[in-house]
This record gives C-alpha cells, sequence and structure tokens, in this order.
C-alpha cells in the first residue's frame, strides 16, 4: 500500500542507515520503454550496487495472466538501456529468464548484463544449474558461485 515514492525514500532512508541496498524490477507487466528508462534513471540517482532484472512470466490465476511473455528482442533491448544508464551497477538477469530468452540466453551477456541468478525462483524453477555453468563457461566467462 505503498507509492512508488514512498519505496524512494524507503531505499535512500536504508542508504543513509549505511545498508547495501539492491533495488531491482519486474519488466513485461504492461509498461512502456519510457516507463522503464524512467525507473533506470530513478536507480542510478539511488546509487545502488545491483540491479536484479526480471521479466514476467505470465501465471494463470494472477492478474496478469493474460499479459503476453516479451519477445525476445524488447527484452535485450531493456538490458542494453539499463547498462547505459547504470554503467556502473551490476545487473543480473533473474526470473523469467529461461521463459523469455530460451536458447538466447548467451545474449544476455552481449546487451549488458554481469550475471544471472541461477536455480529456482520464489515461484517458478529455474534451469539446471549445471546447465547456466556451461552457458558462462563457453563465453570464455569465469562463473562465480554465491550463496543466497
Amino acid at each position: 500500500t505503498h507509492n512508488y515514492e514512498d519505496e524512494l525514500l524507503a531505499v535512500k532512508n536504508a542508504k543513509e542507515a549505511g545498508l547495501q541496498v539492491c533495488v531491482g524490477g519486474i519488466f513485461g507487466m504492461g509498461e512502456t520503454f519510457a516507463q522503464r528508462v524512467e525507473l533506470a534513471i530513478d536507480i542510478r540517482d539511488l546509487e545502488t550496487q545491483s540491479f536484479p532484472i526480471n521479466f514476467l512470466k505470465p501465471m494463470e490465476g494472477t492478474a496478469l495472466e493474460n499479459l503476453d511473455l516479451m519477445e525476445l528482442y524488447e527484452a535485450l533491448r531493456t538490458i542494453a538501456m539499463l547498462r547505459l544508464v547504470l554503467p556502473t551497477i551490476d545487473l543480473f538477469v533473474c526470473g523469467g529468464r529461461e521463459e523469455v530468452f530460451t536458447n538466447h540466453q548467451k545474449q544476455i551477456f552481449a546487451a549488458g548484463a554481469n550475471g544471472i541468478l541461477g536455480g529456482n525462483y520464489l515461484t517458478t524453477k529455474g534451469q539446471d544449474p549445471k546447465r547456466d555453468i556451461e552457458m558462462i563457461e563457453s563465453l570464455g566467462l569465469n562463473p562465480v558461485y554465491q550463496s543466497v
């Protein structure tokens, strides 16, 4: 029941209290590209360390079940825009990755993401982490393992 400005203020207050903050977004919920840019600028101004990028996976029985999955090109465009606006922030592609990018997941890194979240998500299963590791290594990158 908080408005957007309240949420931004909460993040600012947490930073002022000395906490490290991570602020992310879910894309593909009917927003315009201009609204995505607006969010990126707000995040830039907050100077957070990382930004988890999630893509809506419409689920039956939810208010957003009739939305279409974001198209690959639009998702890559969103990542690239975020990288341009947030050049020093770690960008991680998380929820919806497997559905939106299918067998094009390597392009996530070319678009500007620093990493991915492997394993399962809050409400959906992710792909086998071994597949993620193989993909990262095939790009000549070194996987960094962090448990949450």
